[in-house]
């Protein structure tokens, strides 16, 4: 092993949920190397299969595939069989921060086990969502209210603050400034 696949290794985690192929196409550019982080890349959601198909043609490889047994079932059953994996692999991982993105089922289903387990949440609101989706990140913003600095280690916060950095640095094509919440109770502009 290289001394910078060795460093790598060591790097802190970041948990890229990505739950549709909006989700890939919006998230596909945060996969790169980074010196702060190392972001991984979890392809997930009612399809996700489809989601990893998108982040390979978009040169962007999951890092991890959670599976569904019964895609399009519906929000209720997508909640259902991704809240034990997802907490299955935020307790086996142990990521330092998990990313993300919008008001989808599996948003909040990762959401609610990251903050569960203690593991910090950035979270990027979509704009033009559905009624639904709208409540959920309404929900997700509740959650992250429930995450306080003193119950997170200055690990994680430097983590979620790299992450806040990729979030700005890497921007979704097409959209201005996003608003993240880090796990401190301030919101930052990105």
């Amino acid at each position: 092993m290289t001394a910078r696949e060795q460093h790598e290794r060591t790097l802190p985690e970041l948990f890229v949920i990505v739950a549709s192929a909006e989700d890939a196409t919006a998230l596909a550019p945060l996969g790169e190397r980074d010196p702060e982080v190392r972001p991984v890349l979890v392809a997930t959601g009612p399809d996700p299969m489809a989601v990893d198909e998108v982040l390979d043609d978009l040169g962007a490889l999951a890092g991890r595939v959670l599976l569904v047994e019964t895609p399009d079932a519906g929000p209720a059953a997508e909640v259902a069989t991704m809240l034990p994996r997802l907490d299955a692999l935020v307790a086996d991982d142990t990521p330092s921060v998990v990313l993300v993105r919008g008001g989808s089922s599996t948003a909040l289903a990762a959401t609610q086990v990251a903050v569960w387990r203690g593991v910090p949440v950035v979270a990027v609101p979509v704009d033009g969502a559905s009624d639904v989706e709208r409540a959920n990140q309404a929900a997700i913003a509740a959650l992250l209210a429930t995450q306080g600095a003193p119950d997170v280690a200055p690990e994680r916060v430097r983590a979620a603050a790299a992450a806040h950095r990729l979030v700005r640095e890497r921007p979704e094509p097409g959209h201005g400034p996003r608003v993240v919440r880090l796990p401190t109770h301030r919101t930052l502009s990105a």
